[in-house]
């Protein structure tokens, strides 16, 4: 169960890593706030449960995993959003 719950984690942590990587660069103060709070605390999230877990290295593979995921489908929605909000660099 750890492992699922660490990919899950990892893969919505990066999306929103991803999301504020990009807002950044965004026309857009709101987008880049709520990114940024978004990506904040899933990353919190995120290291809470890999420190709880003592963070072996048999987790790696699933958060490596979940993170690569969570990117690309991070920059997809990115595009998405931001082509909805009007949101230019």
């Amino acid at each position: 169960m750890i492992y699922l719950t660490i990919m899950c984690l990892a893969y919505v942590q990066n999306i929103s890593f991803t999301m504020v990587s990009r807002a950044r660069n965004r026309d857009s103060m709101p987008y880049h706030a709520i990114c940024s709070v978004c990506s904040n605390g899933l990353w919190f999230a995120t290291i809470g449960v890999l420190v709880a877990s003592e963070m072996t290295w048999d987790l790696a593979p699933f958060y490596i995993l979940g993170t690569v995921a969570g990117s690309l489908t991070g920059a997809e929605a990115s595009i998405h959003i931001e082509n909805a909000i009007g949101a230019s660099t």
